[in-house]
């Protein structure tokens, strides 16, 4: 492994708040911090928007069957960056915390590479899936492959402004393939309805647009390049292939359930499901957006102090999830006003949401804190277990019960439990102790069963939000006591924070 590496490269998303507390011992400005989480908090907003346009406009539009195609594409479009076989991962280790003209350089061939690479990959896939493969199927498969091409390029692209910290070409990435395909589809919805074979048409188009995007702002072909594509490429593909393993493998946990419901159930089935995980997407999409901020911001920091980096960030993830559990019940109300076809999909969501909470501890802490001490292979093989047992389960009660919420209470049973093993092999750095994960699961449990109560026994939303934060309240108040006091720092120090430092 890379010398360079075995230093600690990133803590987590919610260290926004340790800045406050430790300053003498990290060597982050907390206003350059405080400003890129603002900026890709702003992209988050934006894209939780258009996602909940997107996921009440395309149901409407097109028909349940379709809209089931058209998910199954979106599936397995997440894990096009398993063909990449590491190298923008690798890339983004490399540059990660250096000025973008010290790498700019290397852009261009890696890029190249990356090209000739996966086009050597997706030729002979479209030519196995246009032999083997029936239609609707053939054609999603195709599909995939090529948006696999435009998306894994957009992606290097978009790390190398990530390493370098210019997060707002990064916002405005994140944001525009979803807006440009919202605009396109209510564009389109006013002459005839799209099926899903012109969705897929017109989301590729809108990637390919980022990527054009993404190569103006970065302009690889300014630098003379003075390493070979071979050699770069390949020390790339060497420091990523355990990153986009591990994270390949995370991507497959989180999903299992929809791929045993895919399989084993009929279409209808998957595009209810399919309805019901895609209403997670406002904190999972919080969560990779302060992943991709502290990532970088906290390349450089020094070994000291991580413990209670990772303590409050623990809590910080918490308070979030927790305050965010009552934006279901708005969207109960939307689904059941205008997608009453999809409510059966409403029992699986409200139990898919409370999963979030580990999915954000996983992605952020433990996979942040696994690569910081060289413990990527320790927890590459914890997340090959992790994937047995979220498939094992999956696909047994998918095939077992034959109902959806069986399997989300499965996929959460399955999260909970990676979440503590990996808590539990991580002890040593992390610094958390039996006690921390008591107040951790008590406040869990506590939330769930305040979220439980006002669905209950409330039929009014807001009164179930009143319900539950009036039970949740007092409980986050004792758990986060030092978090919420960071907070108030933070949000009063912001507005006096000088221009971001580069």
């Amino acid at each position: 492994m890379n010398s360079e590496l075995e230093q600690p490269l990133s803590t987590n998303a919610t260290a926004t708040a340790v800045s406050v507390i430790s300053d003498s011992t990290q060597n982050l400005h907390f206003s350059a911090l405080a400003r890129d989480v603002v900026t890709m908090g702003s992209g988050t907003v934006l894209a939780a928007l258009f996602n909940t346009a997107l996921v009440f406009l395309v149901p409407r539009l097109v028909s349940v069957e379709d809209f089931g195609y058209w998910r199954l594409f979106l599936l397995y479009t997440g894990y096009a960056g398993f063909l990449h076989l590491g190298l923008t991962d690798g890339a983004l280790l490399r540059w990660a915390g250096k000025p973008l003209r010290e790498f700019h350089h290397e852009i261009s061939p890696s890029l190249t590479f990356l090209f000739w690479q996966i086009l050597a990959l997706i030729v002979p896939g479209c030519v196995a899936i246009g032999l083997f493969v029936p239609s609707p199927l053939r054609l999603i498969g195709i599909a995939i492959l090529i948006f696999a091409l435009i998306m894994n390029l957009s992606a290097l692209l978009q790390y190398a402004l990530q390493a370098a910290r210019h997060f707002t070409p990064v916002a405005i990435a994140s944001v525009a393939p979803t807006g440009i395909f919202l605009l396109l589809t209510m564009i389109l919805s006013t002459r005839r309805v799209p099926g899903f074979r012109g969705l897929i048409l017109l989301y590729c188009f809108s990637w390919a647009a980022v990527l054009l995007y993404m190569w103006l702002r970065v302009k690889p072909l300014e630098a003379e390049p003075p390493l070979a594509r071979w050699s770069l490429g390949k020390a790339c593909i060497l420091l990523g292939w355990p990153v986009v393993l591990a994270n390949g493998g995370f991507s497959l946990v989180q999903s299992a359930d929809r791929l045993a419901v895919s399989s084993v159930l009929p279409i209808y089935d998957f595009a209810q499901y399919s309805l019901a995980s895609s209403m997670m997407f406002v904190p999972v999409t919080a969560i990779a957006a302060l992943y991709r901020v502290f990532f970088s911001h906290i390349a450089a920091v020094e070994h000291e102090g991580r413990a209670k980096v990772y303590a409050h960030a623990s809590k910080f993830l918490l308070l979030a999830w927790s305050a965010l559990l009552p934006y279901f019940f708005v969207l109960e109300i939307i689904v059941r006003r205008f997608l009453q076809k999809y409510t059966d999909a409403l029992p699986a969501a409200g139990m898919l949401l409370l999963g979030v909470i580990f999915l954000a501890g996983i992605q952020i802490l433990h996979t942040s804190f696994a690569y910081i001490y060289g413990k990527q292979r320790q927890f590459l093989f914890l997340t090959i277990g992790a994937l047995v047992l979220a498939f094992s389960v999956g696909f047994l009660t998918a095939f077992w019960y034959r109902s959806l919420m069986a399997v989300a209470i499965g996929q959460v049973m399955a999260l909970a439990i990676w979440w503590l093993v990996n808590e539990w092999t991580l002890r040593k750095v992390t610094g958390q102790q039996w006690k921390d994960w008591i107040v951790i699961l008590v406040t869990f449990f506590w939330s769930a069963a305040a979220f439980a109560i006002a669905f209950r026994y409330a039929g009014n939303a807001g009164f179930r939000v009143l319900i539950y934060y009036a039970i949740v309240s007092a409980c986050l108040v004792i758990a986060c006591r030092s978090e919420l006091r960071i907070a108030r720092k933070l949000i009063s120090r912001f507005g006096f924070a000088p221009s971001s430092v580069r």
